[in-house]
């Protein structure tokens, strides 16, 4: 009935297509796919499997996932963001979201609630020795001492969770200027998203929650 459910949704919509379903376990039986997903919607409950999102992550090292959660899981929600979900949607959201989040995710955003990337930030933070972070904050190792200027500036209004349009309005450049931008500060850091990005910024004290 789920995966129904989400079939009818995402199949709602011109600009998406489903490609495959499976509510098999993922440690029993194997998944198939005619052609490569982009992204995958994974519906986890408290007993649901997070490891699938690593699973699908090894096969298809550029596929964006998304998770559907209950709201008050914030543990599972930290989990599956650590373990490579770059979206997440509470069950009891407005069904339209999931299709922008699918949308937003396949564009290289990030689609997550402001509580649950708290939650993941200050779990890292502890996980980090105690000078860890300031220490590495000069360490040139961290590559943040090559970013430009303007880059800084993107990377402080990302850490305020503007969107590229929304940042190239507040700097008074065009958006495909942002994502050049983008571009250049992933290769820099060697991170391949806001999420990994934000979450590296933090831990040395570039940003703070």
């Amino acid at each position: 009935m789920v995966q129904d459910s989400f079939k009818l949704l995402i199949g709602s919509s011109d600009d998406l297509v489903v490609v495959a379903m499976t509510s098999e376990d993922i440690g029993t039986a194997p998944y198939k796919f005619k052609s490569a997903p982009e992204v995958a919607v994974i519906s986890l409950s408290k007993s649901g499997r997070a490891e699938l999102i690593t699973t699908l992550l090894k096969d298809f090292p550029d596929l964006r996932v998304v998770v559907v959660v209950k709201s008050e899981d914030l543990d599972l929600q930290a989990h599956a963001l650590e373990l490579g979900a770059v979206g997440i949607v509470h069950e009891d959201q407005n069904p339209a979201l999931l299709l922008e989040a699918i949308r937003q995710t396949h564009s290289g955003e990030t689609w997550l609630n402001q509580v649950v990337l708290n939650k993941l930030l200050q779990r890292k933070k502890s996980d980090e020795p105690q000078n860890g972070p300031n220490a590495s904050k000069f360490d040139s190792s961290s590559g943040f001492e090559s970013l430009t200027n303007r880059e800084l500036e993107v990377l402080d209004l990302i850490g305020t969770g503007l969107k590229n349009k929304e940042i190239a309005e507040k700097l008074l450049i065009s958006e495909p200027t942002v994502r050049c931008h983008l571009s250049s500060i992933y290769g820099k850091l060697g991170v391949k998203d806001r999420l990994n990005l934000v979450i590296k910024a933090y831990q040395i004290g570039l940003l703070e929650i």
